[in-house]
């Protein structure tokens, strides 16, 4: 019996499945108290609005706390910030129905990030490539040797950080790779694993 060290590699691309959507309504007014009562109305009329013409609840929306600074660039004048976010899914269709809504809308900005909703589903998948990559490989160098690959001796990972997925890779072993359905039309999202495996070669 000996040991075969072999590098196992996987990157794949996933297609997004969460839009985060981050919007910043901006007041200004002489005032304190004019200030959050401007910023306050803006809100409730952009709630108002996004149910109204896009049918989105404003339960929907994620509120942060009102923020009121003093602009001292200029003489009795608040700013007033509040930041509404809202997830959703990835859809391109009411992504661009929503943006184009604000991108209409003065004193609002707004930012949209991406997100995978089962990103540990996810890693494992790439972890299992990797586990195929490396198994492949040891079992033609085996071969070539006239050998067999009996099992796993030890699994290391790339990065320290890496090594939560030791018990997974294990069961992987044994489980195979799952298959990927790409969709190009959604952003993606890139996840790559590197794994040393030392096979049992007998």
């Amino acid at each position: 019996m000996s040991r075969l060290s072999v590098t196992g590699t996987a990157e794949i691309d996933f297609p997004v499945d969460i839009f985060k959507v981050t919007v910043t309504i901006r007041a200004n007014a002489p005032s304190s108290g004019e200030v959050i009562q401007s910023g306050k109305k803006k809100t409730e009329q952009f709630l108002a609005l996004m149910q109204k013409n896009l049918g989105i609840e404003p339960d929907r929306f994620q509120l942060d706390s009102d923020s009121v600074n003093e602009d001292y660039s200029s003489r009795n004048s608040y700013n007033y910030t509040k930041r509404i976010t809202l997830d959703m899914k990835a859809e391109l269709s009411a992504l661009s129905k929503l943006t184009s809504l604000l991108e209409e809308l003065s004193n609002v900005e707004y930012d949209v990030a991406f997100y995978l909703s089962d990103e540990a589903d996810k890693e494992k998948q790439v972890i299992d490539a990797a586990i195929n990559n490396s198994r492949e490989k040891a079992e033609m160098i085996a071969s070539s040797l006239g050998k067999k690959i009996e099992g796993v001796e030890e699994i290391r990972f790339e990065h320290p950080s890496d090594a939560r997925y030791r018990a997974l890779a294990k069961a992987a072993c044994a489980d195979g790779c799952n298959s990927l359905e790409t969709m190009l039309k959604l952003p993606t999202k890139t996840i790559s694993k590197s794994i040393y495996i030392d096979w049992i070669m007998e």
